[in-house]
């Protein structure tokens, strides 16, 4: 979780309940200070509600690198060392699967031309069960040098470990390996799509909790799109048992689909939804909902335009009446409902550089990013847009870490936290929710003794169950680390 932006999802609970005003409560907090190491990975660990972490055994060297285990309360249970560094390794990532910690690292051999991925496995008490499992050993050339990622079933009980080779004009290839609910390796292969790899981008990938997988991509069939036929989306469904593939091409005619996501559900039915455009990719105009059956069968295929309501929020009624839409909106994420509809997540976001010349005469174009609004549109089951709900920031940095958001979902809506300096308040942790009918909260503080100088992290934040969320700050310009429970329906905070 620490080095990735993947967030948890958890089904968007439609109840008819008005969100609570009231603040959150934190009821665990572990403050790491400057003589104490502050590590590079962090994961919850759902068999007993503490936390790992993993990064260097002290502050004064990054050569041995350690595994910690925290409980609930985010008091330290143990702490053992991993591995020593030796300029040749990479650790890749850290998951946490049932009763199982699994760290995995790649290592170039330079002598024998190789790199090699593989795994240390512990249990809970910190017992060493598998030591450097090799998961794969392949030449050290250009196109083997990818990351190893990872995503976590809906029910945690599957992780899935893939790299995305590089092999330009070959076909797109994907190797996995599938561990189960106890941590144990069970599975591994190789996907090859017949797309040349250089015109075909994997957006994003799931595993079910039954082990198959889920990819979406996007094919260019030219190198400069000018309409909509010069890309297709593609989805793909891969069954790790059988070897059956199955593939579904995503359009929208001559309309431009400019951003899409999905999500799997407890039956593997696919929900695939985004925004399109009338004029270009990288405008948006209105929704799209596809739902995918088990049996590959599309149940839904719905689009809905934007309402002049919502543009007039960011157009004049001229610019709506000659056609202009909206420019800058990301989708990041959807959630699904029970009733078979989805909510998405999109915000506002934007580069803008400065030139300026240093003391010693050199350009220099300084980079700002901006991330502003955030906008949550309720589609139905049919595909109909029912609500939208804004909440409003315009947060402005150099480094754009600690900018954009961390969403959280309860019975009572959606909870979106973000770092922010309001007019004539403090710096703060601050969020707004938004319930189920689409009513947004006033924007209210999380964290009371949150001051100057502390830095806010949504990326390396995670919901890990339908009322809690770990959160994490840097205190004192990065002189210290504070990594937080937060009960999302509890009372205000006294630390």
């Amino acid at each position: 979780m620490y080095n990735k932006a993947k967030l948890l999802f958890f089904s968007y609970l439609f109840l008819g309940l008005v969100a609570s005003l009231s603040a959150q409560e934190v009821t665990a907090r572990l403050d790491l200070g400057k003589r104490d190491p502050h590590p590079d990975f962090i994961e919850y660990s759902p068999a007993d509600g503490g936390i790992v972490t993993l990064g260097p055994s002290s502050t004064r060297s990054s050569r041995y690198v350690s595994i910690t285990k925290y409980d609930r309360d985010l008091q330290q249970q143990w702490s053992h060392q991993v591995l020593e560094q030796n300029g040749r390794k990479t650790l890749d990532f850290l998951a946490v699967v049932g009763p199982n910690i699994l760290v995995f690292v790649s290592e170039v051999f330079p002598k024998e031309g190789v790199i090699k991925t593989y795994y240390y496995q512990y249990n809970l008490e910190g017992e060493l069960g598998t030591d450097q499992g090799i998961l794969s050993v392949y030449p050290n050339e250009r196109g083997q040098k990818v990351d190893l990622q990872y995503v976590l079933s809906r029910n945690k009980r599957k992780l899935l470990c893939y790299k995305n080779l590089q092999n330009k004009r070959a076909s797109e290839e994907i190797l996995y390996y599938i561990f189960d609910e106890e941590g144990e390796y069970t599975r591994n292969g190789e996907i090859n799509l017949q797309y040349p790899d250089n015109r075909f981008s994997v957006r994003s990938v799931e595993v079910s909790n039954d082990g198959n997988i889920y990819l979406l991509g996007k094919f260019y069939r030219a190198t400069n799109v000018r309409d909509a036929e010069d890309f297709q989306y593609v989805m793909y469904r891969y069954n790790t048992v059988t070897l059956e593939e199955e593939e579904i091409a995503i359009e929208l005619g001559d309309r431009y689909i400019t951003d899409l996501a999905f999500k799997i559900d407890r039956d593997e039915n696919i929900y695939v939804a985004g925004f399109y455009s009338n004029q270009s990719t990288d405008r948006i105009i209105g929704t799209i909902l596809q739902k995918i059956t088990n049996e590959g069968e599309i149940a839904i295929d719905a689009s809905g335009a934007f309402d002049a309501s919502f543009l007039s929020n960011y157009l004049s009624s001229g610019q709506i009446n000659r056609g202009k839409e909206l420019r800058n909106f990301y989708l990041n994420d959807i959630v699904l409902r029970s009733d078979g509809g989805v909510l998405l997540l999109a915000e506002k976001f934007y580069v803008t550089r400065h030139p300026y010349r240093d003391p010693y005469g050199t350009w220099i174009d300084r980079e700002l990013f901006h991330y502003e609004d955030v906008i949550l549109t309720s589609v139905d089951s049919r595909g109909t847009i029912e609500w939208h709900a804004i909440v409003d920031k315009n947060q402005v940095s150099e480094n754009p870490a600690t900018l954009s958001y961390f969403d959280a979902f309860s019975a009572t809506g959606t909870y979106i936290f973000y770092e922010y300096k309001p007019r004539h308040l403090e710096r703060n942790i601050y969020y707004n929710t938004v319930n189920i009918s689409g009513a947004v909260s006033g924007r209210m503080p999380l964290i009371q003794a949150y001051q100057y100088g502390h830095e806010f992290y949504p990326r390396y934040c995670q919901q890990i169950n339908s009322h809690e969320a770990i959160m994490v700050y840097y205190q004192n310009r990065g002189k210290a680390l504070a990594i937080v429970r937060v009960d999302i329906d509890g009372k205000t905070d006294s630390n």
